[in-house]
This record gives structure tokens, sequence and C-alpha cells, in this order.
């Protein structure tokens, strides 16, 4: 009798008002279900069908293959580089955004009457075009002498630098390029975050003589630690799709030392027409951005519970 009460709560009767208003939310989801599946599930679930057959997509039938792919991935030792290099520049993007976007909030977060100007300013960088401001950079790292960067070297005396050719520097502007882009938005969260503290516990501190320091450490980083934990999850995510930044700054070069799997995967998929290996790589990358996010989001909880 129990279960048949519960039950009756969970699963309004027909013709009341709660079972309209559940078929009222329904029919408001359906567009989005149906969106969703037609333009993301189903050419997920397509692709990781892919990842286990031979199939070039020009023509004829996709052929089972099994785990081949995904062995070849593992055997050929490119492929882990290629992996291991995304992480990597991930890692250091998400490490220069992180403390730049929290240093600049704590700036804006400050008393001032232009402070809307400057964050306008840090939030433009998110909403321009990946095609527009790339082609800046590019134009700012011609190797001739006489433009972009170079322009400024030589005539302050020094030589110009061939950035396309020197795998160090097409790492440091990668990972410049990215922490611009993404430095807005991080910003915008953690100004939110520094917005719901309550001020009268920087007033009570002050009062005690704790210094700005000090104040930052034991009032403001903990405060900010879901702020910290959602920039932290969404940055590792976003720095295992890093794509764009590579294809349209470095290309890869010099000679493929700034290659990504991202990157990779495209060339296969779109260029070699190997969409078997490119649905691999995919599930590959897929997983290895879960494993991440979820072992971060289990260190933080047990951190927590300590």
């Amino acid at each position: 009798m129990k279960n048949q009460v519960n039950a009756k709560w969970l699963v309004p009767l027909k013709g009341t008002r709660r079972w309209r208003e559940a078929r009222r939310a329904y029919l408001i989801w359906c567009p989005l279900i149906f969106y969703t599946s037609i333009w993301s599930l189903i050419p997920l679930l397509y692709g990781l069908y892919l990842g286990f057959t031979d199939y070039n997509g020009l023509g004829g039938k996709p052929v089972w293959v099994g785990l081949k792919n995904f062995e070849t991935f593992f055997l050929i030792s490119d492929f882990s580089i290629l992996l291991l290099r995304q992480a990597l520049l991930g890692t250091a993007t998400l490490a220069v955004n992180t403390v730049l976007s929290f240093g600049m909030a704590l700036l804006l977060n400050m008393k001032s009457r232009i402070k809307g100007v400057f964050r306008t300013a840090i939030y433009v960088p998110a909403v321009a075009a990946s095609t527009t401001t790339t082609a800046i950079w590019v134009a700012l790292l011609n190797p001739l002498g006489n433009q972009g960067l170079n322009k400024i070297i030589t005539s302050l005396g020094g030589s110009a630098i061939a950035w396309n050719y020197s795998a160090m520097w097409m790492f440091f502007w990668i990972v410049i390029y990215n922490s611009w882009k993404s430095i807005g938005p991080a910003v915008i969260l953690w100004l939110g975050g520094l917005q719901g503290i309550d001020p009268s516990l920087y007033e009570a501190a002050q009062v005690d003589g704790a210094s700005f320091w000090q104040r930052i450490r034991y009032i403001t980083i903990p405060g900010l630690r879901y702020i910290t934990m959602y920039i932290l999850l969404t940055g590792i995510i976003g720095a295992m799709q890093m794509f764009d930044t590579v294809m349209l700054i470095s290309g890869g070069s010099p000679y493929g030392q700034t290659d990504v799997l991202m990157f990779r995967i495209y060339r296969d998929g779109f260029r070699n027409f190997n969409l078997g290996m490119a649905g691999a790589e995919s599930l590959i990358l897929g997983l290895t951005t879960i494993v991440f996010a979820v072992g971060y989001f289990n260190l933080q909880q047990k951190g927590d519970n300590q």
C-alpha cells in the first residue's frame, strides 16, 4: 500500500493539474531532445561505431575490424605523443589562464568608476571569432624582419625570430593565445564568486590585523572553492578539445612538433579519409577527458569531506 501511495505522487493522475503541467513540460522538451538527437547524439553514436570499422567515407560500406584501430593507436608511439602533447598544452594554458584571470578579477573587484570598461575589454576576445583573432596573431608572428613583432624587435636592434620554425616559441604563443581567448569568461566567474563573499568577513579580518595576502588566503580562496572547481573542470574539458588554435596559428609546425590529437583527428577524418581511425581517436580522447574530469572531481570531493 505504501508503494502504491508513493507511485501516486510520482506519476500524476490523468486529467489533474499536475498531469497537465507535466504534459506541457514534456511538450516543451521534445523539440530540444529532437534537435540534440539529430545534431549531437546520432552523429556521436555513429562516430563511435566508425571507430570499430575501416571506412574512407567515399564509397562502399564500413567494414567491421573490431579493435584494430585502437591497437594501431597504442602500438604506434606517435598517437600517444600527440595525446601527451595535447595534455601538456592544455595544462599550461589552464595554469596561466587560472592565475591571470584570478588576479584580474581581484583588480576588477576593487571600487573604480571605469571598471565596467575594463570588464568589457577583457571579455571581448571570448566573443570574437577565432578565425579573425588568429589571423591577427599570425600576422604578428610573421617571420619576416620588417613585419609584425619582428619589425619591433629589429627596430630595437635585435634579430628577427623565425617563430614558425621554433617549437618552443610556437608552444609559447599557442598557450598565450588560448589564455587570452579564454580569460574573459573565467574573470566573470571569479568576479561573481568574489561578490558573493560576505564583506563583513574582510572587515573583521582587517580589524584583527590580517594583511592583504592573509585575507586572500583564508577568506577569498576558501570562499571560491566551488567556482575554482567549475573553472578547472571546464578548463580540463576545453584543453582536451584544443583544435582551432593549433590549426590556425601553427598548423602543427615546425615539422609536427606542435601537433595535437584533435588536429590529427581532423586530418585523418577530412584529409586522409580514414574515418575509422578518426572515430577511434575521438573515442580515446573522449574517454581520456572523462577520466581526467572525474578524477579531479573525486579528488575535490575527498578534500571537501576531510
